[in-house]
């Protein structure tokens, strides 16, 4: 994973640094040969993530012995500081920023050797640099424990995503004014996201946006990215409260079963009705579970109702509603003040569909459906 990050870090300094190469490729013929095989040599190097190496291979090439003022020498030089930041020698880079913004002061690779040590000492050099070694040690947490959450689940990932939450947290806390402050924020949203403490998230992602709306150079990709993650945390929260209100529900139902006591008087008919009721049931789930999986493996691979899932969302509410109106029906029937039968049915059936609803909607949010649902309305 630091392969993974530091690839990411190098994304705008070095690749996009390299781009300009194929808008000069009619000047490469001043290249010395040597000297333009040195240059694929030390892409090469960083590709393989050997930045140190590369980072020397760059400096040959940019202090070559001969062929003159070359225009790869200055693309060179910018790319053997920005190795350096790749491999976290800050000082070091921001040292060889200086000499290619000096040396080759005018030109393009100059002017953005310039900007890179601008960025890398933003409020001075110590204060910037301690700022990228407290955000690398945040790096280091979160990205592995992303994998980690990705590949086996929340709560195998929940120690290093709460340890990266509060290293990102302290980041945040002690260097708002860095212009990464955005990024630290937009990215202790989504551990926050991940670690389910969705208001926390909205809040992170509500800072982000602030800070990308300040920033002109990164108001339209940053921006639309954290205005969507803050619509998923809104959504997730209100997911969350769905959840506990179906639960509640759910447990007032129980409530109300045990105070009517439905096995004070049992009833054959009830019971009888109650059987056919639930096999019928059994054979509808498993009805359902065929067709998710025949759907799954004949339509969409990728479809997120899975066998059992869609055997359990039909079987378990089902039987809950069947078992919760039939014990009402008995209940009421021979409760002390009980209405007329009418209403006792009424009520019964009530209770029932509400009980198979709730609980339809507890297994909605356990098996993560509700994203599915919400891209279906």
């Amino acid at each position: 994973m630091r392969v993974v990050l530091q690839r990411i870090v190098l994304g705008v300094g070095v690749l996009c640094g390299l781009a300009p190469a194929i808008a000069i490729a009619a000047d490469e013929a001043a290249t010395p040969p040597a000297a333009a095989e040195r240059f694929t040599e030390a892409t090469r190097l960083m590709q393989r993530g050997r930045y140190v190496e590369a980072s020397e291979a760059y400096r040959s090439v940019a202090d070559w012995s001969d062929g003159g003022a070359f225009p790869q020498r200055a693309q060179a030089l910018f790319l053997a500081a920005s190795m350096l930041e790749s491999a976290r020698d800050y000082e070091k880079a921001l040292a060889l920023y200086a000499e290619a913004a000096g040396r080759f002061a005018g030109t393009d690779f100059g002017r953005r050797a310039e900007e890179a040590a601008a960025g890398l000492q933003e409020g001075g050099a110590t204060r910037g640099i301690a700022f990228r070694r407290r955000l690398d040690a945040a790096w280091d947490e979160l990205f592995p424990a992303t994998a980690l959450f990705q590949e086996k689940g929340p709560a195998a990932a929940r120690p290093g995503l709460e340890r990266a939450a509060l290293l990102l947290a302290g980041v945040f806390h002690d260097y708002p004014e860095q212009r990464k402050a955005k990024d630290v924020a937009d990215a202790l949203g989504d551990a926050d996201m991940m670690l389910r403490r969705y208001a926390q998230a909205r809040t992170d992602y509500e800072h982000a946006i602030d800070l990308y709306r300040r920033d002109a150079r990164d108001a339209d990709l940053g921006l639309a990215s954290a205005l969507e993650k803050l619509a998923e945390a809104q959504r997730a929260m209100r997911r969350e409260w769905i959840d506990r209100i179906a639960k509640t529900l759910v447990g007032a139902i129980v409530l109300g079963l045990v105070a009517v006591k439905p096995w004070r008087q049992p009833d054959g008919f009830m019971m009888r009705v109650a059987a056919v009721a639930v096999l019928g049931t059994v054979v509808l789930a498993g009805l359902a579970g065929g067709v998710a999986e025949y759907l799954r493996v004949h339509v969409d691979e990728a479809s997120p109702v899975k066998m059992t899932a869609a055997a359990l969302l039909v079987l378990v509410p089902g039987v809950t509603g069947e078992l919760v109106a039939v014990g009402f029906a008995s209940g009421l029937r021979g409760a002390p003040r009980a209405s007329a039968p009418r209403w006792n049915v009424g009520i019964a059936a009530t209770l029932g569909a509400l009980a198979a609803l709730a609980v339809a909607t507890c297994l909605v949010h356990a098996f993560a459906l509700f994203p599915f649902l919400d891209s279906k309305l």
